[in-house]
Formats: C-alpha cells, structure tokens, sequence
C-alpha cells in the first residue's frame, strides 16, 4: 500500500462544486424591451418570453439559493481537507517507521495498516454522504424556487395580458420577436416585490419578539 493510495479520497472534494451548477451564462450585449401591451397585440399573439439565464443571475432569492449552497459546499470541502491531511500526516508516519523498521512486531505493522485503511474509507464515505447531502439540498431549493417564479408570475400577469409564457434555457428558442422578451420587466417585478416581502417578514417578526 502506497501513501498515494491512501491519501487518494482527498481528490473527492473538487466534485463538490460540481453540484452548484445553477443554470447561468452572460447575457447577450444588446438587451431587448419589455413588451407593451401594444407591442403584444401587435404580434397577434398574446405570447411572451422569459430569459431564465438573466433570471438566475439577477433575481435576488436566486443569488440567495447560489450563496447558500456555496457555502455549504465550502464547508463540506473544509471538513473533507482536513480528513485528508489527518490522513497524509498517518501515512506519513507509517512509512517513516517502516524505514526505521520502529514496529515491535509484523502484527502491529499490519494493524496501523489496517488503521490507514479505515481511515481511507471513512473518508470516501463521507465525500459521497456530502456530496448526496448538497445535491438534495440543491435540487429541494431549486423547486422552492421554481414554485416561487410560477407564483409570481401569476401575479404578474392578473390582468390576462399573456396566455402562454415560454422559458428560454440557453438556446432552445430559435427565433422569437424582441417585443415578446418581457425578462427584465419581470426581473424588476420579482427583486421589488422578494424585497418587499422580506422587509414585511422581517417587521412582523420584530413585532413578535416584543
């Protein structure tokens, strides 16, 4: 057994970002309006489109739910390092007194071995266990987040303007009108009214505690 071998599992720790993988890219250079009401009715059809790359990276609760599980993820990486160090620090000290030839004894040899091996194991235990644990986390803040939006969205189109609202991800709108891309309208609609929302939380909570 190799101190490469043993020390392996520390690797587990860059596969950790993988699971803060928001849907996010630059937003194109030129930025269409809002659609008004006449524009709308001037397409002949009551259609509108949401960027949801500008929606992720501009939405306040967005950025929130990509802080919060960065942060986690900083903290599964800090305990997954310092698992790898108490490791390199063992395997160290084995193959030191292996040199020596310090072991009283073959059966203490194979016993601190079979320590290092344990602790390898542990170790890659719990990088699986963080990583399963953040991408629950991720995907269950992710639909909170989407039943939010639709939530919103409801709201932001009482009065009927629109009967089909589209979802552009990436590129899988091929081609649509520029007066159809109501994103930034409703981006400014949801932060004013997430931002209003979280001031009445907050004042009813302080009401609360007196």
């Amino acid at each position: 057994m190799t101190k490469k071998s043993l020390v392996g599992f520390a690797s587990l720790t860059l596969s950790l970002a993988s699971v803060l993988s928001l849907p996010s890219c630059q937003d194109k250079a030129q930025k269409s309006a809002p659609a008004t009401a006449a524009e709308v009715q001037a397409t002949g059809l009551p259609i509108a489109l949401v960027r949801m790359d500008s929606v992720t990276s501009q939405y306040k609760y967005a950025q929130e739910v990509k802080a919060a599980l960065e942060k986690d993820a900083q903290e599964h990486q800090m305990r997954l390092q310092s698992k790898g160090a108490a490791l390199q620090k063992a395997a160290a000290d084995f193959e030191r007194r292996m040199r020596i030839n310090a072991f009283v004894s073959a059966e203490a040899q194979q016993s601190e071995q079979q320590k290092l091996i344990r602790m390898q194991q542990e170790g890659e235990a719990l990088g699986a266990q963080l990583s399963q644990q953040l991408a629950m986390k991720q995907q269950l803040m992710l639909e909170d987040m989407m039943k939010e939006l639709r939530a919103q969205l409801k709201e932001y189109n009482k009065d009927g303007r629109y009967k089909l609202v589209l979802t552009q991800v990436g590129d899988n709108v091929l081609y649509a009108e520029e007066a159809l891309d109501i994103t930034d309208d409703f981006i400014k609609y949801l932060n004013e009214h997430y931002t209003a929302g979280k001031a009445t939380a907050a004042k009813a909570d302080s009401t609360s505690k007196k």
